[in-house]
């Protein structure tokens, strides 16, 4: 069988289609939230996306493929922030549990991939708690930086005791994200205000500001 060829008798191309890459992610971002990991199937994320499951095998050779390229978008968006509201211009020199409490508030926009990210895929796979321990190493370092421009130039501390502060606020926002996203019985018991400022408390104890 030969292929094609236009009037110049030159092969036909294969017109060009834009990746449905995003459109799986979506999908799949959705299904995840809603109804965790393990009940949700390609086919269900290709019947989600408006697409054959054959479609969606194109782009990612399994579901646990689409999770981790969900899971990566979203942790550099999340990095991301944390950077603009410590390093970047507008990054203010406000108390340290604002900063903490505020990124909570941008989880509000970023619900269902956030909820995926700490809620739902919580140990899903060696791939993606690799990944998780990469993010943390990034956040990390925002949080030292943080810690030493929350506690200068009234204080100069050693990068150990500001090693040990970052982690300290590091498991918080993860455990406070996690309840926020979630909504679960602490959050429920204290409230959303309360827990934002319990919250905030909290971080400006580990800090000792």
């Amino acid at each position: 069988m030969t292929a094609s060829t236009d009037r110049s008798g030159e092969p036909r191309r294969p017109a060009h289609r834009p990746s449905r890459r995003p459109d799986v992610i979506e999908a799949a971002t959705r299904l995840f939230a809603m109804r965790g990991l393990e009940t949700v199937t390609v086919a269900d994320i290709a019947d989600e996306a408006g697409m054959t499951p054959a479609a969606v095998y194109y782009h990612f050779p399994s579901k646990a493929d689409i999770l981790l390229e969900a899971m990566r978008s979203f942790s550099d968006a999340f990095v991301r922030e944390l950077d603009v509201r410590i390093t970047g211009p507008a990054a203010g020199d406000g108390p340290i549990g604002d900063l903490l409490t505020s990124m909570l508030g941008w989880l509000d926009g970023q619900r269902l991939a956030g909820t995926v990210y700490f809620v739902t895929s919580s140990g899903a796979n060696l791939a993606a708690e690799a990944l998780r321990r990469e993010t943390r190493v990034r956040l990390m370092e925002l949080l030292t930086q943080a810690v030493r421009t929350a506690r200068l130039p009234a204080q100069r501390i050693p990068a150990a005791e500001a090693g040990v502060m970052a982690t300290g606020l590091l498991s918080l926002i993860e455990t406070a994200a996690a309840s926020w996203l979630a909504e679960d019985a602490i959050l429920e018991g204290l409230g959303r205000r309360r827990f934002l400022r319990e919250t905030a408390a909290l971080a400006e104890r580990i800090v000792g500001t």
